[in-house]
Order: structure tokens, then C-alpha cells, then sequence
């Protein structure tokens, strides 16, 4: 009778495939006029049958975001339970994957003598393009000015990686191949779009990774021969991945069209109407929250633009704020149009914002495809805008005794200064320091935490020196990489992210942390950054910057002072005042971010890396052209890929949200991912919206399960893996100890035991720093036998 009731439930996961949303639409208490609000027709919690204890066809139970093939026309992907968990999942039998291997059609061979002159028309584009690059280096108006706001955001994004550029221009003659191929139909928009395209070759083959024989036990700098058999997954200078198929207009690069074929509105358009200024402070997280969320995400990703060969920035608009015509404009151009009746910029004769396009990056397997974007940093969580992603850069912040290298500022230790020129402020006596990517600078609360990680990555070797004397330098400082690296994922995975996410997100994608070795690992997973979490979903915590930052002084008995955000961008030197570092942490504790919804502080939408001008950059404008230049697909299509339903009617947002929203979009269907998902309202115990939270749930997912070299990995997976009671200790560490560890002492010797909650919350009052409720890490545990 058993064995029947089985047959029989299976019978039904066979043979009954279209359901509706399978991931109930979670909604936070209190709809605001910021989010949208359900209609009646878009009320899909109603499952018409139950889902199934058994997958079909060896499929797995995974969310619907893991399968992305489950939304391609005809899929056949039942509802069932996520293992371990009471939440709906999809059965799945396709993985990742766009569609399944049954929808590749046979192929004949490709000519030898199309191939080839193929292979010539590409390298002749890429000359061509190279010389017309090499003419506007000379003109004035093709490259931007130090004093232009542009150049700020250009010394964000640069590399000074040399073999980037190599490898830009390897993906470029691919991608021209590829457009070759699709316009002789040897390849089809099907193909393009599910990567079916293995035989199509390209003219361009990136060099393999050289990878160590033995498995040594510290992460490669570079983030290469992390997985045996796919030796560049996570390496830097690789591309994103993607959850699904890119929407490009011509199916391999060029920006996407609105659903009418027009062209899409201007990004500043659609941020002057639908990302407004204002101010809703969180109730529970504080600005530390808020800023290491951006440390993460310098860590993990940094989309290199295009540049000039000699490293200058390209400008696509006119010093006087017009826009440079086609004809004269660079080839990786895509600048933002401006409204000459712009409410901001109008009044400054500002018609152009200055956007270049991401470097290409070349497939490992050297076969033509639409493009991906390189990712100038490892996509790991390893601390590489600490220790760098490069040797050179890694050799170069390397001290004696297994330290990082420091400014000696009076007592006190400071990140290194640097001989580049990328501070704003350069006089005698201003500070410009060094980091392992560009980003050290940007805002002072970023050279903050740059600070204390560096401070603590010298605590850690001294310690270490001390308990094992016959170590040498090199071996000190690796091993101290190795538990920084691990106490840094501890806390991202055990603090951070059940804030960000709630529990029933952490719970659905198996992202909580346990006690003892934990069993993720996967080596069919790549762990690889999406370019929907890069460009769009982690890009959540622009919405929650404050204008002002705010300085507590126990001293002064309250605020010492509040600093507009643009004044200290590349302009760190405050952090030479002796008591500014601890008065920082303070505030930071203490100081509420802003909420996730459409509003964007001035500071960032007009005033940013403004330096001597009246005007600055929109940061909303680019995250939505940003999104655009990757490719991303419009917010509706990832409503259907986490299996809620899409937007049909613009009056299915709150009324404020619908007349805007309808305002500069013709459809739903165009609504840009990033704007969409701002709108949403938090999940139940967390702070950004379903959509996000299934994308950035996804990606940290993957960076658990895809690095062999995961913090909490036993020995049969982790070549460096940590003995039970190294483990043990390293997850006693909280960020609160980190700081408290590495303040200066001068006036804080308090601080809450958790560092993301305001410390005005009740039970998260300040504690002494030697309270057992901020628990220390032992490292005598860390003495070798």
C-alpha cells in the first residue's frame, strides 16, 4: 500500500507540471508609499496541488533561483520540500544551466576557411578600433580631467593589473567573431543566449592557470586552482557569471531595447523620477552595517572599465557638460543623457554623465559567446583588498615579521601610505594610503575598517611569532592570512548576512553557520559573482548611505562633529587626528543607517566625488546604466526566475510608485532590476526585498559551497584546514572584538557585543571591551606540534 501511495504521488510530480509561485512573496509589517503594493491578481501564494516528496527524473530539490531553466517556455519543473527545511523549492534535474543539454540541436562542423576568415575580419576590427583609441588618447576632450567628478569614480574602478588589458582585447576579438558568426547564421540567438556556441571557436585563448601539484594549504592570491578540475573559477581577471541569459538587443553586446524596441529611458531620467532623496532610518542597524556591506563587496567584486593604454580615463562628454557625438566619442562609450531641463543639472548646462563599459572578459574554454564582464578582484571572500589579488601586490604590502606594512603616524599605525596620485587632497601632511584594490580611499569609513583589518592582521602574526618562534616571515604571514580570512567569513556568515537576509532565507539556502567542519563543499558548483548581484542586488546598500556621517566623542559628551559624505571621498586624511578613529567607530555603532527603498541620499545621487565642483555624479544613474551595459534582464524576469509572478499593470505598485514608475518606463516588462527591487518590502527578518534577497541568498550560497578553501571545510576538502579546536576558536570572534581589539584605546573602551545593532538598543547597550559577552579567540591554539 506504501509502495502505491509512493506511485501514485509520483505519477502526479510526472504529469503535473505548471503550478503557480512556489516561494511565498514575503511581506514586512507596514506597506509604506515606498514599496509596492499587492493587487488581488497578483496574490500567487494558492498552490493548486501539493508538492512532491520525491524529484522526477533524478531531479533535486533545490529554490527556484538555483534553475534557472524552470522559467524557459515548456519546462517541466514540479514543486517540492528543500530538504531539511519546511520551505517550497523546484525539482530540478538541469542545474545552473540555461536549459538542459536535450534542447542543443546536432551540429554540422564549421568550415575550416570561414573559421579563418573569420578569425582575420575580428583581428582587423580590433585594430581598427585600437588605432581610433590611440588617436583620442592626444585630443583634450577624450580624456577626463584630475579636477572633473569623473575621475573620482574612474580611480574606483581602474586596474593596474597589466595582463587586464590583455585579456580584454583577447574577449573583444571573440566577441567580434561572434557577431560575425551569428551574421553568416553558423550560430542563432538560441545558441548565444543558452551558450550552445562550443563550435564556434574564437580567435583568442586565455593561458591556463599553472597550478602547484601537491594541494598547498593557503588560498592562491590570485584565487586560481581553488577547484581541481576548473583551475580559473574565481580567479581574477574572470568574467561574471550570470542566473539567466543576458538581454542584449543583438544578443551578444549591445544594450538592451525597451519591450518596444525603442530605446530604454536615460538612467538619469529614470533615477530623477523614481530614486528621490530622503530619510528613513533603520530601527535597528547602524552604519557599521551599512559600510561593511560595501567591504564585502570590494572584496568580492570590482567591475574594471575600459581604459585608455597608458591607464587615462576616457571621457564620453564635453568639459562644458555635452554630450561628444558618436562619430569622436571612444568605442567603450555608453554616456548617460541628461535632460536639459534636469531638476539638478539642468541649472549647470550638464547634458551628458560620463559611463564607460566594463573590460570584456575571454571564456576559459576559448569559444565565442555573448559578452562577460571581468571582474578585476578574486570573486572569493578572501580579504583581497587587504593582501591584493595580484603577487606584485601582495609582495608589496608584505612587511618583515609576517606583517603588512604600515604608516607609523605618531604611535599609531595607519594603512601604508601610497605614491599614487589618488587622493583629492595631496598637500604636505595629507594621508593617501594603500590597499590591496583602489577602494582603501574612497570614503573615510572605508579607510576605517581597512585599518583595523590591517591592525589585526599584525596582532594576529605577532602572536603567532611569539608562540612559535622557529617560523620564518613568510610562513607567519600566510598563516595569519589563512585565520583572518576565516574569521572574516565567519563573520559575514554568522553576523552579517542573517541581518541582511532573515532566517528563513538562511535556512532555505543553507547558509547558517554550525558548530564543527560543515559539509557544503560542491566542486560542481562555480563560485563565480553573478552579474545580477555585482551590478544590481548587493548594490542594495547605496540606499541605505546617510548624508551626514556622525562623530561620537565620550569626551565631549556627545556629537564632535558630522561630515557631508562627498568631503571625505579620496580625502582620508582625518584619520591622522589622534582620537578621530575611535570617535569614528563610535558613531558608526551608534549612528542608524538608512532603510532600503527608492531614496538615495544627495549625497551619492548629486554631490558624489563632486571634489572643487558644484556638481557631482548620480551613483543611481550608474547603477542603472551599469546594470544595462551587463546585460541584466529586466526586473519582471527575475520576479518569474525566484517564482513569483511578474508585473502586468504599472497600478500594481503603491500609487505614488505607479505614476512615476509609469512616468519614464513604456512597460513592467523594462522596469531595470535594480530600481524594481528596491521597491520591494523586506523579507520577514531581514532588510532587502524577495528579489534581492533570493540573488544575493544564491551568490553567497555559491561562495560557501564553490571554495574548497571555505573557513569550516574538514580536511578531506580543505588543504589548509583548521584542526576542531582552532575551529572552535575562530568562531568565538565577532566584529565587535576586532574593533575593540584594534581602536587606538583613547576613547573607546566600550562597545555593544553586536557590532551591527544600534547601540541604543535595549540589550545591545555598550560593554568594557574585556566583557565575556565579547568573547576573545584563543591563539595559543594555533602553536604547532
Amino acid at each position: 500500500m506504501g509502495t502505491l501511495r509512493l506511485v501514485l504521488k509520483l505519477s502526479v510530480c510526472m504529469f503535473v507540471w505548471n503550478f503557480s509561485n512556489v516561494i511565498n512573496e514575503v511581506h514586512g509589517n507596514g506597506m509604506t508609499d515606498y514599496h509596492y503594493t499587492p493587487h488581488a491578481e497578483d496574490d500567487h501564494t494558492h498552490n493548486t496541488e501539493p508538492p512532491c516528496d520525491v524529484c522526477p527524473r533524478n531531479g533535486v530539490c533545490v529554490p527556484h533561483v538555483q534553475c534557472p531553466a524552470h522559467v524557459r517556455d515548456g519546462a517541466q519543473n514540479p514543486q517540492c520540500h528543500l530538504e531539511g527545511t519546511q520551505h517550497i523549492g523546484v525539482c530540478c534535474s538541469t542545474g545552473r544551466r540555461h536549459a538542459a543539454e536535450s534542447v542543443r540541436k546536432f551540429r554540422s562542423s564549421v568550415n575550416a576557411e570561414d573559421v579563418k576568415e573569420v578569425h582575420d575580419q575580428s583581428q582587423q576590427r580590433l585594430d581598427n578600433l585600437l588605432v581610433r583609441a590611440d588617436v583620442l588618447k592626444d585630443l583634450n576632450y577624450a580624456t577626463v580631467n584630475t579636477s572633473d567628478p569623473s575621475y573620482g569614480h574612474h580611480l574606483s574602478v581602474m586596474t593596474y593589473d597589466s595582463r587586464a588589458q590583455t585579456l580584454g582585447r583577447g574577449a573583444l576579438l571573440n566577441l567580434f567573431a561572434a557577431q560575425e558568426f551569428k551574421a553568416r547564421n553558423v550560430i542563432t540567438d538560441e545558441d548565444l543566449e543558452l551558450e550552445f556556441t562550443d563550435h564556434a571557436d574564437g580567435p583568442f585563448c586565455p593561458p591556463q592557470p599553472l597550478c602547484p601539484n601537491k594541494p598547498i594549504p593557503y588560498k592562491k592570491v590570485g584565487g586560481e586552482c581553488n577547484n581541481q578540475k576548473n583551475l580559473d573559477w574565481g580567479a581574477v581577471n574572470t568574467g561574471y557569471e550570470r542566473l539567466l541569459p543576458p538581454d542584449y538587443s543583438d544578443g551578444i553586446w549591445a544594450i538592451r531595447n525597451s519591450i518596444t524596441g525603442l530605446p530604454l529611458p536615460s538612467a538619469r531620467t529614470v533615477s530623477s523620477a523614481l530614486i528621490l532623496e530622503g530619510n528613513r532610518p533603520s530601527g535597528t542597524l547602524n552604519l557599521m552595517f551599512m559600510q561593511f556591506g560595501q567591504f564585502i563587496t570590494h572584496d568580492i567584486s570590482t567591475g574594471v572599465v575600459v581604459s585608455l593604454d597608458n591607464g587615462d580615463a576616457i571621457s564620453c562628454c564635453f568639459g562644458n557638460g555635452k554630450l561628444i557625438p558618436v562619430q569622436l566619442q571612444h568605442w567603450a562609450c555608453a554616456p548617460i543623457v541628461v535632460d536639459k531641463k534636469d531638476i539638478f543639472y539642468g541649472q549647470f548646462g550638464q547634458q551628458c554623465l560620463n559611463f564607460v563599459r566594463t573590460q570584456l572578459a575571454p571564456r576559459s574554454d576559448c569559444t565565442v559567446g555573448y559578452a562577460k564582464q571581468m571582474n578585476g578582484v578574486t570573486h572569493y571572500t578572501d580579504l583581497s583588498h587587504l593582501y591584493g589579488s595580484i603577487e606584485e601586490k601582495i609582495l608589496e604590502l608584505r612587511a618583515p615579521g609576517g606583517l603588512l606594512k604600515t604608516f607609523k603616524d605618531f604611535g599609531r599605525d595607519l594603512p601604508p601610505l601610497t605614491k599614487r596620485k589618488e587622493c583629492l587632497n595631496m598637500h604636505d601632511g595629507a594621508a593617501c594610503f594603500e590597499s590591496g584594490d583602489n577602494h582603501g580611499n574612497q570614503i573615510i569609513s572605508l579607510t576605517v575598517l581597512q585599518t583595523i583589518w590591517t591592525r589585526e592582521h599584525n596582532r594576529i602574526a605577532r602572536a603567532l611569532s611569539k608562540i612559535n618562534p622557529t617560523w620564518e616571515d613568510i610562513k607567519i604571514f600566510f598563516e595569519t592570512r589563512r585565520i583572518l580570512q576565516a574569521v572574516y567569513q565567519h563573520i559575514i556568515y554568522n553576523e552579517y548576512l542573517p541581518l541582511l537576509l532573515g532566517p528563513r532565507m538562511m535556512g532555505m539556502f543553507g547558509l547558517r553557520s554550525t558548530p564543527g567542519y560543515s559539509s557544503s563543499y560542491d566542486p560542481n558548483v562555480n563560485p563565480s559573482l553573478t552579474v545580477e548581484f555585482a551590478s544590481a542586488a548587493m548594490r542594495f546598500g547605496h540606499s541605505t548611505v546617510d548624508d551626514q556621517l556622525t562623530v561620537l566623542s565620550p569626551q565631549h559628551k556627545g556629537i564632535y562633529e558630522s561630515i557631508f559624505i562627498p568631503e571625505v571621498m579620496f580625502q582620508p586624511s582625518r584619520l591622522r587626528l589622534k582620537p578621530f578613529l575611535d570617535r569614528f567607530l563610535i558613531g558608526m555603532s551608534w549612528q542608524p543607517m538608512q532603510s532600503v527603498d527608492p531614496l538615495v541620499s544627495e549625497s551619492l545621487s548629486r554631490y558624489m566625488f563632486h571634489g572643487g565642483s558644484p556638481f557631482g555624479l548620480d551613483l543611481a544613474a550608474i547603477n542603472i546604466q551599469r546594470g544595462r551595459d551587463y546585460g541584466v534582464r529586466s526586473y519582471n524576469a527575475y520576479r518569474k526566475l525566484i517564482g513569483m509572478k511578474p508585473f502586468k499593470h504599472f497600478h500594481q505598485f503603491a500609487p505614488s510608485a505607479a505614476q512615476r514608475l509609469s512616468s519614464v518606463y513604456a512597460s513592467p516588462e523594462d522596469i531595470d532590476l535594480w530600481v524594481g527591487g528596491l521597491l520591494e518590502e523586506p523579507v520577514e527578518g531581514g532588510v532587502v526585498g524577495p528579489t534581492f534577497a533570493n540573488i544575493i541568498a544564491d551568490q553567497f550560497s555559491r561562495l560557501k559551497a564553490g571554495d574548497r578553501y571555505f573557513y569550516d571545510n574538514a580536511p578531506d576538502v580543505n588543504p589548509g584546514a583548521f584542526t576542531p579546536s582552532q575551529l572552535k576558536e575562530i568562531k568565538k570572534v565577532t566584529l565587535s572584538r576586532i574593533i575593540c581589539d584594534n581602536s587606538d584605546g583613547i576613547e573607546l573602551f566600550l562597545h555593544s557585543p553586536n557590532a551591527f545593532l544600534r547601540s541604543d538598543l535595549k540589550r545591545n547597550e555598550p560593554v568594557p571591551c574585556d566583557s565575556p559577552t565579547i568573547p576573545v579567540m584563543d591563539l595559543s591554539r594555533f602553536k604547532e606540534n
